[in-house]
């Protein structure tokens, strides 16, 4: 089946100028800046902004609904958590809500973000400048559900994958900063000894 067949996209909202944090404001957005491949959507870096009323209410983004990234090299999907409160994305997502008795939303982060749906999202844009994902090329993704307990398997396997690297990475950083201090040390020691 088609993805259009189980899910509404749409694009995210478009602000006509800069956003104004305010923070005692009551609705949050999500830009490109909040979200992190590893991590998903940095909740606490959002701006937030007060009396804020979009044209439609089809902008606000409910828990388990889908944002992408629409522009660029990396079109990565994700999930919006349980607890974010109001929140919009910014027109640099497209954003995707599923029937949750069909698909597992983090099945289908997962499948967006799978090699082959990135393949053919970058075929689709090949020849242009900056890669653009259209609503059409993901309303024609085809999509072979398993059952919904594979699903959430897979999305469980995913979820352990980005946390596995991203604490590698985190490690590799503390390992990075204590060999340099500990050469640093060195270095001064064996100075101050040249200076004896």
């Amino acid at each position: 089946m088609k993805l259009k067949e189980i899910a509404d996209i749409s694009t995210g909202y478009s602000f006509r100028s800069k956003i104004n944090h305010d923070p005692n404001g009551n609705i949050k957005v999500i830009q490109m800046s909040d979200v992190d491949r590893h991590q998903g959507i940095l909740v606490e870096n959002l701006q937030r902004l007060a009396n804020f009323k979009p044209r439609s209410d089809r902008y606000f983004l409910k828990p388990g609904d889908v944002i992408m990234i629409s522009k660029g090299y990396n079109m990565d999907a994700f999930v919006v958590p349980e607890g974010i409160g109001q929140a919009v994305a910014a027109n640099s997502f497209v954003t995707l809500s599923v029937n949750n008795s069909l698909m597992s939303p983090n099945f289908l982060a997962w499948l967006l973000n799978s090699k082959r749906s990135q393949h053919y999202f970058k075929e689709l844009a090949a020849g242009t400048n900056i890669p653009s994902l259209s609503i059409k090329a993901l309303e024609a993704l085809e999509v072979n559900l398993p059952s919904m307990e594979q699903q959430v398997l897979i999305g469980k396997i995913e979820h352990l994958k980005k946390r596995e690297i991203y604490l590698h990475h985190k490690i590799a950083e503390k390992k990075e900063q204590l060999i340099d201090e500990l050469l640093q040390r060195h270095t001064d020691k064996l100075n101050s000894s040249s200076r004896k």
